[in-house]
């Protein structure tokens, strides 16, 4: 691969990178957890939940903290606030993991991009390593290390 496209292709992965970047960074308001609605029996002998399959329904929402699980009621009027900001939250965790993988991308494209350079310059200074040849008596002229002996 050479290394104009290297930096072609570097260039584009950058952009993308930033674009991204940026995109999660415009997110000021997300809240952790599963938004979700649940039914409870509120335990009165006399009250309707006693005798149904479900109970009262409630809206709740539940996250981990430190290992802990932690469930709040949502009020009715709060039910659109925290469903968009539990929204905000799924889409900033897939841009994250988006950006994770463009990072991965970028290292691999720097790897070939290194390569590449170190190969150009190699050959152009002439210390491209030569091909093993069938007589001892024709060495290359790089220099190797023999083994230390103890």
């Amino acid at each position: 691969m050479s290394s104009s496209f290297s930096r072609k292709k570097l260039s584009t992965l950058a952009a993308d990178y930033g674009r991204l970047l940026r995109q999660i960074l415009r997110q000021e308001q997300m809240l952790r957890g599963s938004f979700h609605q649940v039914y409870t029996r509120c335990g009165k002998d006399n009250c309707w939940c006693a005798k149904a399959k479900k109970g009262h329904p409630h809206t709740r929402l539940t996250w981990t903290e430190e290992g802990l699980m932690m469930t709040r009621k949502v009020r009715a009027s709060e039910r659109k606030v925290v469903l968009k900001l539990t929204d905000a939250y799924k889409q900033f965790c897939e841009q994250r993991e988006e950006l994770t993988a463009l990072h991965q991308q970028i290292q691999e494209r720097l790897d070939a991009y290194e390569k590449s350079v170190i190969n150009r310059t190699r050959k152009s200074l002439g210390l491209l390593p030569q091909k093993p040849r069938l007589s001892a008596k024709n060495q290359s002229p790089l220099q190797t290390r023999r083994p230390r002996q103890i």
